[in-house]
């Protein structure tokens, strides 16, 4: 695997520029159980996921992400899957994209926030978007969403609206918006067509 690097003063470690994607396809896991159908083994996609799918990964990711602040991550939590977090965010061996690049996260990659601003619209509300967005700056013609299903409240209410949103754009511009079979609730679609199916 290739990524373009770009050196940094001060001795800090090389860091990635753009294209950030090393392919056109692009795959968004999640943790889902539609992510099994997930394009692990295909080499003409690029897979990007966030850390809490980790361990679901059937190989290491292209890309990580997590565009949280630092007393997210730099705070862990026993029990859960911030158990030893930031221990291993301190040791991953691939890229993530960041806020920042964070000195003391080696592979940290900072998202380009203003890149995508000054061409859209801020409407942010889950990693999903954002990586969405990103792939638009750099022409990926497809994107797929795997055990991205938001069904839960919290979820449906906050974020649902923004991956739409930005499935939309994508597909706007002549882009595939790729979701795995067998999933009709994914982005929580309804299994019927309103009107034509729904109603008695």
């Amino acid at each position: 695997m290739r990524f373009a690097i770009q050196a940094v003063p001060h001795g800090r470690a090389p860091r990635w520029r753009p294209p950030y994607f090393r392919t056109k396809k692009v795959a968004i896991v999640g943790c889902t159980l539609s992510r099994q159908f997930a394009p692990w083994h295909d080499p003409s996609w690029t897979i990007v996921t966030h850390c809490s799918a980790r361990t679901f990964c059937e190989r290491e990711p292209d890309w990580y992400m997590d565009l949280h602040p630092p007393s997210c991550f730099r705070k862990q939590r026993k029990g859960t899957w911030h158990d030893t977090y930031y221990t291993w965010l301190k040791s991953l061996q691939r890229p993530i994209f960041m806020q920042e690049d964070w000195p003391d996260i080696p592979m940290a990659v900072r998202y380009p926030i203003e890149r995508v601003l000054a061409e859209y619209r801020g409407y942010f509300t889950n990693h999903c978007a954002y990586m969405i967005a990103l792939a638009m700056t750099e022409g990926v013609k497809a994107i797929g969403l795997f055990g991205c299903q938001y069904g839960a409240e919290t979820e449906y209410a906050v974020q649902r609206g923004s991956l739409e949103y930005w499935c939309g754009r994508f597909e706007g511009t002549g882009g595939e918006i790729i979701l795995p079979p067998k999933y009709s609730d994914v982005l929580n679609f309804p299994s019927k067509l309103y009107g034509y199916e729904s109603h008695d």
